[in-house]
């Protein structure tokens, strides 16, 4: 490789983020996934329609981990088998919204739509008022 090619390619990898790092498939395949299999429940910002939003749903996910990749597994798995226990949202979601049904995608697809739920967080999002 010449040096310059060397350097460009060099400087395209550290650019990139880590997030990307992990990625199993593109961005654009995770929101294709949410567009299938989940928005006619979950909407991307509030108000809710039958579920909570997206942005919400990352930003509870973020409140629960510091580490990317356990949240990202737990997503993975609350997506594939839901349970009470392990939501991650405050205690009246599931009543207000009852428990999502369970959603049968393969381990990849799995993985590549709980990356591009985690990627949604916004930092700026104030989930709203609610009782606990």
């Amino acid at each position: 490789m010449k040096p310059l090619t060397t350097l460009l390619l060099g400087s395209a990898l550290i650019a990139a983020s880590p997030e990307a790092a992990h990625s199993s498939e593109s961005p654009s395949k995770g929101q294709e996934l949410y567009l299938q299999h989940c928005s006619s429940c979950h909407t991307m910002t509030p108000p809710p329609a039958t579920a909570p939003p997206i942005i919400g749903l990352a930003h509870f996910y973020h409140k629960a981990f510091d580490d990317r990749e356990a949240g990202v597994r737990h997503i993975m798995d609350f997506i594939a088998n839901p349970e009470p226990g392990k939501s991650k949202l405050r205690a009246p979601a599931i009543s207000r919204f009852g428990l999502m049904p369970s959603v049968e995608l393969t381990e990849t697809e799995l993985r590549t739509v709980a990356e591009w739920m985690w990627n949604q967080y916004d930092p700026a999002f104030t989930p709203p008022d609610c009782p606990e």
